[in-house]
């Protein structure tokens, strides 16, 4: 009975260091999809905002578990007209905590955009850098996040003010997503 109690003991330890050791296994690669949205709002009434609403597809590499870097590709249509579209890509990287490991993780940092629109054969491309940030979990397997971004919107102005020069405007673009990743 002694070995017994012994060998349970043993197999206990084994299966908590393991545990543990699951736990806090760092897993630095992220695979995901998720929705996305963005929107460009303008000052002056006259001129409507530009609200996009469709799907992301992104890439995540985590340095540690307080740097990384992330990439995004989404394709998205105008809510108010489908035959407008909108696609490209986001180049992040973050500091923050939890970025690898099991549990929450917070983290700001920016990057470059580019966002091509296109209606029918009429192309516009707009790019810049932007602010970004999130919160979201890690679970052993499965990440969630929640991305805010905060583009640069020169672009988008020189687009509306070229096409209409007799009213000016300003505008503040943003863009999010809600993704789901496999981590390995």
């Amino acid at each position: 009975m002694k070995h017994v109690s012994a060998f349970l003991l043993f197999i206990s330890l084994l299966l908590n260091a393991y545990l543990v050791n699951a736990a806090d296994a760092v897993k630095p690669f992220t695979i995901g999809i998720g929705t996305y949205a963005s929107t460009i709002a303008y000052d002056n009434s006259l001129v409507k905002d530009d609200d996009f609403s469709g799907f992301a597809l992104s890439l995540g590499y985590a340095v540690s578990d307080q740097f990384g870097f992330r990439g995004n590709y989404f394709s998205l249509e105008q809510d108010d007209s489908s035959d407008l579209e909108s696609k490209g890509i986001d180049l992040l990287g973050y500091l923050g905590v939890g970025l690898a490991t099991h549990g929450f993780k917070a983290y700001v940092g920016g990057g470059f955009f580019s966002d091509k629109w296109e209606l029918g054969p009429v192309s516009e491309t707009f790019s810049g850098l932007q602010l970004s940030g999130g919160i979201g979990y890690n679970w052993d397997s499965v990440s969630l996040d929640f991305l805010l971004n905060i583009r640069d919107a020169s672009d988008y102005e020189d687009f509306v003010n070229r096409s209409f020069p007799f009213n000016p405007v300003s505008a503040a673009a943003v863009s999010g997503s809600l993704l789901i990743s496999y981590r390995f």
